[in-house]
C-alpha cells in the first residue's frame, strides 16, 4: 500500500482524507491518505519519514506551503511564480512539487458567469494564487484590496508581477476608489479570513449594494458556509459561492496530478458534506 498524506499544523480539521480516499476507493487504488500533523520545529524531520515510507505524494497546507520548498527537487512554474506549494508528487525518489490553488478556485466558477473585471479583498497566500492564475481564465482587470501595511510598495509590485499587468493593489480605506470598482465588478472575492469565526465583514450591506446584478459573490472561507458577507449579496438577489467548490477543484487536481486518472468532483464534494 502507498502512503500519501496532508502535511499541516493544525490538521485535525481537514476535510482532505475523506475526498481523497473516496477517489482511492472508487478506482480501487491500493492507497490510503492521512492527515500529518506536523509541528512547524519538526519539519524537516518529517519530510525525511515520509521519504523513508516511500510515499507516493502529499498535500500541503498552513504554515508549510513556502517552506516546503526548500525540501523538494523541483518546482512547476506556478509553484516558482508563487514561491508556493500545496501538493508534492514522489517520482523516482524526487520530490516535485505544484499548486492547485489558483487552478482550483477558478475551476469552481461557472464558465458563463462574467469575469472581465474582478475585485480581490486581500493578499494573502489565498489571494496570491488567485491573482497568479486570473488571467489564464479570461480575467482582464484585478483590483486587489487590502490594508496599507509597511510593505505597502513590495506589495504592489508583487501584485502586478503575479497578475502579469493585469492587476493593481488599492487602499481598502479609499472608499471613492472601492465603491467605482464595485459598481463596475462582475466578481467579488474575499480571500481573507474575515468572518470565518464571526459575523464580521469587510464592507457594508450599502458597498454590496453597489454591486451590478450579475456580479458573483466568492468567500474562499469554507469552514462558515454562509458568512455575513454571503449572507448580504444573497438578500440582495446576488449570485454566491462559498469556499467549498474550491477545496473540491484543489483536491481533485492533486489525485489527478498523483495518479494520471480524472477525478469525480461530485464523488468527492459528496464526500465532505456527509
Amino acid at each position: 500500500m502507498t502512503l500519501y498524506g496532508l502535511i499541516a499544523h493544525p490538521a485535525g480539521h481537514s476535510r482532505s482524507p475523506q475526498m481523497q480516499n473516496m477517489m482511492i476507493a472508487e478506482y480501487g487504488i491500493d492507497a490510503h491518505y492521512h492527515a500529518f500533523d506536523i509541528l512547524p520545529e519538526k519539519l524537516e524531520e518529517a519530510i525525511v519519514g515520509l521519504k523513508a515510507l516511500h510515499v507516493g505524494g502529499f498535500n500541503v497546507s498552513t504554515p508549510f506551503k513556502n517552506e516546503i520548498i526548500q525540501y523538494l527537487d523541483e518546482l512547476s512554474p506556478i509553484s516558482q511564480r508563487l514561491h508556493a506549494v500545496n501538493t508534492v508528487k514522489s517520482v523516482k525518489g524526487r520530490l516535485i512539487g505544484t499548486n492547485t490553488d489558483g487552478d482550483g478556485f477558478w475551476q469552481s466558477i461557472n464558465s458563463r458567469q462574467p469575469k472581465e473585471m474582478v475585485i480581490v479583498l486581500g493578499t494573502g497566500g489565498a489571494a496570491r494564487s488567485v491573482i497568479a492564475t486570473a488571467k489564464l481564465y479570461g480575467v482582464r482587470e484585478l483590483i486587489v484590496f487590502n490594508r496599507v501595511h509597511e510593505d505597502w510598495h513590495e506589495r504592489k509590485a508583487e501584485i502586478s508581477y503575479l497578475s502579469e499587468g493585469n492587476g493593481h493593489l488599492e487602499d481598502l480605506a479609499d472608499n471613492q476608489m472601492l465603491t467605482k470598482a464595485l459598481k463596475r465588478a462582475d466578481m467579488l472575492i474575499n480571500a481573507t479570513t474575515v468572518g470565518m469565526n464571526d459575523l464580521r465583514t469587510l464592507l457594508t450591506d450599502l458597498q454590496i449594494a453597489l454591486l451590478p446584478q450579475h456580479a458573483l459573490v466568492v468567500d474562499m472561507i469554507y469552514r462558515n458556509q454562509q458568512t455575513t458577507l454571503l449572507k448580504s449579496a444573497n438578500q440582495r438577489g446576488l449570485a454566491t459561492l462559498n469556499g467549498l467548490p474550491m477545496l473540491v477543484n484543489q483536491g481533485a487536481l492533486s489525485f489527478e496530478y498523483w495518479f494520471d486518472r480524472p477525478a469525480d468532483r461530485n464523488l468527492m464534494k459528496k464526500a465532505i458534506e456527509e
